[in-house]
């Protein structure tokens, strides 16, 4: 049995124990699959933990460590600890625990633990290592999954408030809200007793398979373009510094976007996400990609990733008001799409460019910058692959011979704007005489030149003098050799 087939059977399995709408199974597995950390989010009874442990029941316990939250549990109570025996006797030992050396790391309520384990947990997720005692240890690849309980608030003595950035280190979060009639009317004994007779199915081999095979789907440039649009529009805004929202706090961002008169999607985020929802994004639409049965990312995979991705890494300015953050999520997601779909001639514009310059496509383009603010990053895009052939022509025309310069010049000419290009003009004349012989040659090296000699010859000239751009094309394409 393949891997991906014991990744159908994993599912089919599970939607007899886990009596919900699929999109919560099947997110689940396009981060096991994808070895995306996944934090399950949601109210007592939801199905959260049901929906973890399901899914653990079919890995080798002897690779799945399984911590379960409780008040204050500390890094020594999770992670390692010092060998005591020895520390007696002056001897420093770790003994670092299960959970630093497991392949699936699984935590339940991690909203109860300490400021210490978070801590670990936090760099666990980073790093991949746990230090203690100046000694660090870990296993790659591994992949973790945990549960938390936003709704039981500090003040019950019990939990803490879970911060950003640990939030931000998870690739996805997925809120598991209680089921709907139809499947709760389903849910009975016979359901736990299903979960506990679920058969092992990933050992460490075939864990390690899947998570290369998921590695290895394919994201295309178009794919990835839209990937990095998406994340970049979001960040964007054209007051901050190098138009980096982040660097903004949440009230002057949401001051600045109230003055805005553009209709910007970036004035929707008060608080915007991180470079890494990039790469989580990619990595659960591989995910979901495997999940199907392709090879290659397409639009569906990161439609279903988004609302993942984005769950807590951004703050909607209207935040308080909604009521159905997952169809918002959506929303958000397809006016993304729509907004880059309109500006897709300006992108292929951008690459016709770097073939060919032409002025009115040129101009085309700064049109699209006007009408999209984040789109002026596109330009300047290509404004720096301008500069940078610019300098690079630049430093071999400075001590060129003539013949060589020509060749640049037509080169600039063909690449850059013509206010950059009239920089490696060079004025110079070549007299040629007419013949036949001479008209034979010039209409093997360029039918403008050729056009011209013929002219003049049939007007009973015997010489000619090539002046500007038509004798350094003559140089350039060999006419004097």
């Amino acid at each position: 049995m393949t891997v991906r087939d014991k990744l159908i059977q994993t599912k089919t399995l599970l939607n007899q124990v886990f009596l919900h709408e699929d999109y919560y199974l099947e997110s689940t597995l396009a981060c096991f699959s994808g070895r995306a950390n996944l934090l399950l989010l949601g109210t007592r009874g939801g199905g959260k933990t049901h929906l973890m442990e399901s899914l653990l029941k079919t890995i080798d316990k002897d690779i799945v460590a399984v911590n379960q939250g409780y008040l204050s549990a500390e890094l020594e109570d999770l992670f390692a600890r010092p060998d005591i025996a020895k520390l007696l006797k002056g001897e420093e030992e770790v003994k670092f625990k299960k959970t630093v050396y497991a392949r699936v790391k699984a935590f339940d309520e991690i909203q109860r633990l300490g400021v210490g384990a978070l801590s670990i947990m936090f760099r666990l997720m980073t790093t991949g290592t746990v230090i203690y005692m100046d000694r660090e240890e870990g296993v790659k690849p591994f992949w973790i999954i945990a549960t938390a309980n936003p709704t039981e608030l500090s003040n019950d003595m019990l939990n803490i408030r879970l911060p950003e950035p640990l939030y931000d280190r998870f690739d996805g979060v997925l809120w598991v809200p209680i089921a709907k009639l139809k499947h709760l009317e389903k849910i009975n004994g016979n359901v736990e007793k299903l979960r506990d007779a679920l058969p092992l199915i990933w050992r460490e081999s075939d864990l390690l398979e899947l998570w290369r095979e998921v590695e290895n789907v394919k994201v295309d440039s178009d794919i990835e373009l839209i990937i990095t649009l998406m994340v970049r529009i979001l960040g964007y805004c054209q007051y901050a510094q190098d138009n980096d929202a982040s660097s903004l706090s949440v009230e002057l961002k949401r001051e600045l976007c109230s003055k805005c008169t553009k209709t910007y999607t970036c004035s929707l985020i008060a608080r915007p996400p991180s470079v890494r929802a990039k790469l989580s994004l990619i990595r659960i639409a591989k995910g979901f990609a495997y999940l199907r049965g392709s090879d290659r990312v397409e639009l569906i995979d990161l439609e279903k990733a988004f609302p993942l991705v984005f769950w807590k890494r951004i703050e909607f300015m209207e935040e308080n008001v909604i009521a159905d953050r997952l169809k918002a999520l959506r929303d958000l997601y397809n006016r993304l799409k729509t907004e880059i779909v309109e500006v897709k001639e300006g992108i292929d514009l951008i690459s016709k460019l770097k073939q060919q310059f032409n002025e009115e496509d040129y101009n085309r383009v700064r049109r699209f910058a006007i009408a999209k603010g984040w789109f002026n990053e596109v330009l300047e895009m290509l404004e720096d692959y301008y500069n940078s052939l610019y300098n690079k022509l630049k430093e071999k025309f400075v001590n060129a011979d003539n013949v060589t310069k020509a060749k640049i010049y037509f080169i600039a000419k063909s690449k850059l704007p013509s206010n950059r290009a009239n920089d490696f003009y060079i004025y110079t004349e070549i007299k040629i005489s007419l013949d036949t012989n001479t008209l034979a040659k010039l209409a093997n090296i360029d039918k403008e030149l050729f056009n011209y000699a013929k002219r003049e010859y049939e007007s009973g000239k015997t010489e000619v003098t090539l002046g500007g751009d038509l004798a350094l094309k003559y140089l350039a394409l060999g006419g004097g050799s």
